[in-house]
């Protein structure tokens, strides 16, 4: 199974100059638990609900830049990607989630729900 039949392929993208208050409203109103950080237009982090509560909250930073906050480097793989590589890469690195990318450009992002979801899919 490739993580590519159960990724999100609806991933928001946040400008790193975006201040923690805005992007924690966009996560809220979609109702996402994370969203990739670009500079000049190009991802280089992640910023995730665990990202905002450890960091950005308790350095009462909700008016800062959210690229002060973001976990980089991203951890990215290819939609062909095994589930089970994926899982791997995922115990490994200690992330709930992998961003994945084709051909350069960011296609999908791969969550431990989704992670479930495939394994519960398959009847193991």
């Amino acid at each position: 199974m490739r993580i590519g039949d159960f990724m999100q392929r609806d991933v928001v993208m946040v400008d790193g100059k975006t201040k923690v208050i805005d992007v924690a409203r966009i996560m809220g109103e979609k109702r996402i638990g994370s969203v990739i950080v670009t500079r000049d237009g190009e991802p280089y982090g992640i910023f995730t609900e665990r990202d905002f509560f450890s960091k950005a909250v308790l350095d009462d930073g909700l008016e800062n830049a959210v690229s002060n906050y973001a976990s980089t480097p991203l951890i990215t793989v290819s939609p062909d990607f095994s589930v089970s590589e994926a899982s791997r890469i995922m115990a490994d690195m200690k992330v709930r989630r992998l961003v994945v990318v084709e051909e350069g450009k960011v296609v999908g992002i791969f969550t431990a729900s989704d992670l479930v979801r495939a394994l519960a899919g398959r009847g193991d």
